[in-house]
């Protein structure tokens, strides 16, 4: 009994070294329809609701796909391919379900740190990720941003996925049209996931860590096509993130518009009374 009480310690050790000890399974539907190069959305994410078909996940949790839709699809691994649509020249063998129907799934386990693509290979504009990092932190939020900007005052919310916190003060230069994150912290993660509503940053361009323009990738197609996903890579000791897009929302927003409208109308009013008065 003693021994056995010893040898559970060292077997826990070994669980957790291993990676696998709290592995999860993560589900990605192909919904009804997604054969259809025009459907709205091609991938549905079960425990987010998120159709990007970008996922991340921890060393040893595995991704399961189910096919809702009537059509057969393939999940097969691709190198990355920008804007490009994926060709069979792209795939790189990493994982290949073949072709699976309706009610089949097909599940893959990743037990390496990057970002795995992949595509259908019988409809290629149905294409994913699946970012595995050490720590995926979770989804936080900055709200409030350019609040005097904005036509109801309150702001804009930005989502980011981290382990560490960004801080709640965001710099706006419309003049630069960029945004000025900063980090409170060190991360472990080796990329942020920015959202960004297209009514307060369009088309983000260009991105410097810490002065060092960096490359990132883009998906303007999220939410409805009303914001912009940005996959940024950082370091442990990463602190500012500068974004510049074609647009950043304008420096007079519907507010700051109002009350300088507001503003003209009563030194005008104030100015003839002044008149007035001088010529009695």
């Amino acid at each position: 009994m003693k021994y056995a009480l010893a040898v559970l310690p060292l077997m826990a050790i070994l669980m957790v070294s291993s990676g696998f000890a709290f592995a999860e399974n993560y589900e990605i539907k192909i919904p009804s329809g997604a054969a259809d190069e025009n459907f709205p959305y091609y991938w549905s994410q079960k425990d987010t609701g998120e159709t990007t078909g970008i996922i991340t996940v921890f060393p040893g949790d595995s991704v399961t796909w189910s096919n809702a839709d009537t059509a057969f699809h393939t999940i097969t691994s691709i190198n990355p391919t920008g804007e490009r649509t994926p060709a069979p020249d792209d795939e790189n063998g990493l994982f290949d379900s073949g072709f699976f129907t309706a009610g089949k799934s097909f599940t893959h386990q990743f037990d390496e740190l990057g970002d795995f693509y992949y595509y259908c290979t019988l409809h290629p504009w149905m294409n994913g990720v699946v970012h595995v990092v050490l720590d995926p932190g979770s989804v936080k939020s900055v709200d409030k941003i350019a609040s005097g900007y904005s036509d109801d005052g309150l702001g804009f919310e930005v989502k980011y996925f981290l382990d560490a916190y960004l801080s709640p003060a965001v710099h706006v230069n419309p003049d630069e049209k960029t945004l000025t994150f900063t980090l409170t912290s060190e991360s472990n993660n080796d990329e942020i996931t920015l959202t960004l509503p297209k009514e307060l940053i369009d088309n983000p361009t260009t991105v410097w860590i810490d002065g060092n323009m960096v490359d990132f990738e883009s998906d303007s197609t999220i939410s409805g096509d009303t914001a912009t996903q940005l996959v940024i890579p950082i370091d442990s000791d990463s602190r500012e993130i500068k974004i510049m897009g074609s647009k950043v929302i304008p420096e007079f927003g519907g507010i700051a518009l109002l009350i300088l409208t507001v503003s003209i109308v009563s030194i005008i009013i104030f100015s003839k009374k002044t008149s007035l008065i001088a010529l009695r």
